[in-house]
């Protein structure tokens, strides 16, 4: 367990240390805040590419406990945390927790899974996204009624989306931007034999249809 502590001074950054390459089942504990249930925590690599959001737990003591993806500490990047709330106005950074990782040999008995949390849903899900829900500004893509891939939370409302299939990826984007993002990789959702689905979109939502 990782320990954070604020003082009542409006301390925002804090590094805190105790982690190390290849732990797992680890978690940040946090006091010294003031948040509502709906807190998120946004934790991703120093200058890496993972990035995950997960809730921030709320305890008797009055802290809040983190899960730290396990993925997050096989790479040996440092890991930032963000806690976040946000409404339907509004979002806003509370404070930033920066964990330095100590890199190190990797065990010989780790058996933790080298892949994602989306990867191993996907996975168990054979692979197949079927519909795509908005709901409360969140973007979210499903496969048999459960959530895939990573939500996408739309700040404003009343912004419409537009989405593209490329070689590559389904990418989406508001439709007063010129920036894409992905949305989720075509490997990520082929069917049988690497069958990539054709996609339809109706009553407001996008089907992923595979041949028969």
């Amino acid at each position: 367990m990782i320990i954070a502590r604020f003082c009542s001074n409006g301390q925002y950054y804090k590094t805190v240390y105790g982690l190390a390459q290849w732990d797992y089942g680890q978690t940040l504990q946090v006091y010294g805040l003031q948040v509502p249930d709906q807190a998120e925590v946004h934790l991703t690599e120093e200058f890496g590419s993972l990035a995950f959001t997960a809730p921030g737990i709320q305890q008797k003591d009055g802290s809040i406990a983190i899960e730290i993806p396990d993925i997050l500490l096989q790479s040996g990047k440092n890991i930032i945390a963000h806690i976040y709330v946000c409404n339907d106005e509004q979002g806003e950074t509370l404070r930033t927790i920066l964990m330095p990782v100590k890199k190190r040999a990797k065990p010989e008995n780790y058996d933790r899974t080298g892949l994602t949390p989306m990867q191993e849903i996907l996975d168990e899900l054979r692979c197949r996204a079927d519909d795509i829900n908005l709901q409360d500004d969140v973007l979210q893509l499903m496969s048999g009624g459960q959530a895939i891939g990573s939500r996408i939370r739309l700040p404003i409302r009343e912004r419409e989306i537009e989405m593209q299939k490329t070689s590559v990826a389904i990418e989406w984007r508001y439709t007063d931007s010129n920036q894409w993002n992905r949305l989720i990789a075509l490997d990520d959702i082929r069917g049988p034999e690497g069958e990539t689905p054709e996609f339809e979109i109706r009553d407001g939502h996008l089907y992923a249809i595979y041949q028969k």
